[in-house]
C-alpha cells in the first residue's frame, strides 16, 4: 500500500514515519531470526558473494531509527539477505556461501503478498511511501496495564525455566542473555535484566517490540517457542 500525503502531513513527517516503520520492520525481522549483529553482517556478506555492504553500525542505526541516509548498498544487502532467507524457508536451499543452516534454522523472511519484496519496496518503506502489508507492525498487543502484568508473569516464567535448566539466575544471568537474547542494545539488555529481577516492567510499546527477542530467550530455556504460545502461557 502506498500512502498519500494529507493536508496535515508534510514530506518530512512522512519520511520520519517511514524511518520508524522501517526500524520496527528491521528489528522484528532481525530479532525473530535470533541474529546478533555479527551473524547478520556475516550472512549478508555471504549472500553478496563475500562483499561486505552491511555493517554493525548501520544495523544499530536502523534499529534505533538514527540512520537517516543509508546508501543503496545497504538496501541491496538487506534485500538479498531476505530473498535468500525466504528461499530457504520454501525450498531449504542453503544461503549462498554457507555450509549449514546453523544461524538460520528457524528462518523468518519479510514478505509482501507472500513473496520476498524487491529492492525498491525496501526503499519505499524507509521513505514512508509504502506500508508493509504482510506484517502488522503497529498491532496493539497490550495497553500499559496489560504490559505491566505480562512483564511480571513472564519474569516469573523465565526464572522458573532457568531454575529447571540448572541456571543460577544471579551468577549466570548475563551469560544466558549473551547466548540467547539477540539484541545487543545496552538499554534493552538493562531493561530486560530489570524485568527478570522484578525491578522494572515494559511499557506496551516496549513489550510489543520485545516479543520476538524474549520469545527466543524463553524457547532457549525450554519454554514456548512462538509469540502466541508465549502470550498464552504467560496468561496462565
Amino acid at each position: 500500500m502506498i500512502p498519500s500525503l494529507t493536508p496535515t502531513t508534510t514530506p518530512l513527517e512522512t519520511f520520519e514515519q517511514g524511518n520508524e516503520t522501517f526500524g520496527l520492520l528491521f528489528t522484528r525481522w532481525m530479532d525473530t531470526n535470533r541474529w546478533s549483529h555479527p551473524v547478520m553482517v556475516n550472512l549478508a556478506k555471504a549472500c553478496l558473494n563475500n562483499v561486505g555492504w552491511l555493517h554493525s553500525s548501520q544495523i544499530s542505526g536502523l534499529r534505533h531509527v538514527k540512520l537517516a541516509s543509508p546508501g543503496p548498498r545497504t538496501f541491496i544487502a538487506i534485500e538479498r539477505l531476505n530473498y535468500y532467507v525466504h528461499r530457504y524457508t520454501t525450498t531449504k536451499t542453503l544461503l549462498p556461501n554457507t555450509s549449514s543452516s546453523n544461524f538460520y534454522t528457524e528462518a523468518y523472511a519479510i514478505t509482501e503478498n507472500g513473496a520476498p519484496p524487491p529492492l525498491g519496496w525496501w526503499v519505499e518503506v524507509f521513505c514512508g511511501q509504502r506500508i508493509p502489508q504482510d506484517v502488522d507492525l503497529h498491532q496493539k498487543f497490550f495497553n500499559d496495564e496489560q504490559a505491566e502484568a505480562f512483564s511480571l508473569r513472564w519474569a516469573y516464567l523465565i526464572r522458573r525455566l532457568m531454575m529447571q535448566q540448572g541456571v543460577d539466575v544471579i551468577m549466570e544471568l548475563e551469560n544466558v542473555i549473551r547466548a540467547s537474547y539477540a539484541p545487543r542494545d545496552a538499554e534493552r539488555v538493562k531493561q530486560l535484566i530489570a524485568v527478570i529481577q522484578n525491578r522494572g516492567v515494559w511499557t506496551a510499546s516496549q513489550l510489543t517490540n520485545e516479543l520476538p527477542a524474549i520469545t527466543s530467550l524463553t524457547a532457549a530455556m525450554g519454554g514456548p517457542s512462538t509469540e502466541q504460545a508465549l502470550l498464552s502461557e504467560a496468561q496462565n
